[in-house]
């Protein structure tokens, strides 16, 4: 299959047209209305969507290529929304900042735009190409989408709830909600290439089992602590360990970060750990740990970026390493419930094991192996075919060898 590249190209040319882009926008419409603005920057997008879609059209295989270059278009301007909001830059997007999405300028917001910007970036990138090359991107698809809608869930909430309430423009996140759940039921409903077969779980499967169960009790703590629960635990994870979800201004994102763990992580910790103990082959079980995979991936470096970022509350920040207990305490909650999922999705999708839960290592290709593979390839007939000219040919070198051999010695004697 050739492998064309123009469409991809074509794709980051249109990205890098967002810094200028932005840059118009919030140096000469500051005096526009909310409605004026977007009409005006729809104007200047119609044009170039029309180009990319007149010059790649022959040249892709998927028309969800489109899709993938439209959102990477997107992506750089949260990147350059993060660069903003954390003073790096400047004219870009504090016009947004202030009248579009108040809420974004926030911790919560430049470290889901960071992800948005690199992340995110590099998923459309790469499924653009092969979207319009026809390759296969199911896993990755798979784990980008659950990722994106993990961030639409907190940020939609966090709009409802936020001090500046929802703006018009809080509906240009609709197609970030909508595109990924097309993708995943894309990717849901394609055949995987190698399709998982039964398999008896080993030592491993039963680690990772038993670490789920780890994440799914943490998964409950960081839920009732979002619910202001008053259990000794809750509440001193909440205060020392992980005082990032009493942070409410401008909106709770952590606590409903937390809620979601509680809601969705939780139940998809358990029933992941249940199917590693009863058959690891199970094709469901793949699809579900790319998307808990996913999911937590996001949900885990926003909690932790929050934590850190110099728009926290000096009160909310994470523990210091002083305080030994609530500093180990946050750092094991963290990676264990958003580092035990990606190693099960590795495990399950390129890691295989035999009937006894044994790991199948790859076989080495000899010479021998090929050459065995060469002569099965060749029909019988064509063996019975060559077997007389080989069998001749050998003869023919013995005779000759021995006429040779017999004239020596003549000459000799």
């Amino acid at each position: 299959m050739e492998t064309t590249w123009w469409p991809t190209v074509v794709a980051l040319l249109y990205d890098l047209t967002g810094i200028p882009i932005s840059y118009f926008h919030d140096s000469y419409t500051t005096e526009l209305g909310e409605g004026s603005r977007v009409i005006l920057v729809i104007a200047i997008l119609a044009p170039l969507i029309t180009v990319i879609v007149l010059t790649t059209r022959k040249h892709i295989k998927s028309y969800m290529y489109f899709g993938f270059a439209m959102l990477s278009f997107s992506s750089i301007i949260d990147l350059l929304l993060a660069l903003e909001g954390d003073g790096i830059i400047q004219g870009f997007m504090g016009l947004y900042l202030k009248q579009g999405e108040p809420y974004l300028h926030s911790a919560w917001g430049s470290v889901v735009s960071y992800w948005d910007g690199v992340v995110f970036f590099a998923c459309y990138i790469v499924m653009a190409f092969k979207a319009s090359n026809g390759m296969s991107y199911r896993t990755l698809g798979l784990h980008y989408s659950s990722a994106i809608l993990n961030s639409m869930l907190v940020l939609l909430l966090g709009a409802c709830l936020s001090q500046s309430g929802i703006t018009g423009l809080t509906a240009l996140n609709i197609p970030y909600v909508v595109f990924p759940m097309v993708v995943a039921i894309k990717c849901l409903t394609e055949k995987p290439k190698n399709r998982p077969v039964s398999m008896q779980p080993g030592w491993v499967d039963t680690l990772l089992a038993v670490l789920l169960l780890e994440a799914a009790v943490v998964a409950l703590i960081k839920g009732l602590a979002s619910l202001r629960g008053e259990q000794s635990m809750v509440a001193w994870y909440r205060e020392l360990a992980e005082p990032i979800i009493n942070q409410n201004e401008p909106a709770p994102f952590a606590a409903l970060q937390g809620l979601v763990y509680l809601f969705y992580f939780l139940p998809a910790y358990i029933v992941v750990a249940g199917g590693l103990v009863m058959n690891p082959g199970q094709p469901w079980l793949h699809d579900l740990t790319i998307l808990l995979a996913g999911a937590t991936s996001h949900a885990g470096i926003t909690i932790v970026g929050m934590s850190y970022h110099r728009l926290t509350n000096p009160e909310h920040e994470a523990p210091k390493l002083t305080n030994h207990s609530a500093f180990i305490a946050f750092w094991a909650a963290n990676l264990l419930t958003s580092l035990v999922p990606q190693l099960v999705a590795i495990r399950l999708c390129y890691i295989k094991s035999d009937d006894e839960g044994k790991v199948i290592k790859p076989a080495k290709s000899t010479n021998i192996i090929k050459q065995a593979k060469s002569v099965s390839s060749v029909k019988p007939g064509k063996l019975a075919k060559l077997s007389p000219d080989t069998t001749s040919k050998k003869d023919k070198t013995i005779s000759n060898g021995k006429t040779k051999t017999k004239k020596n010695k003549l000459k000799e004697n």
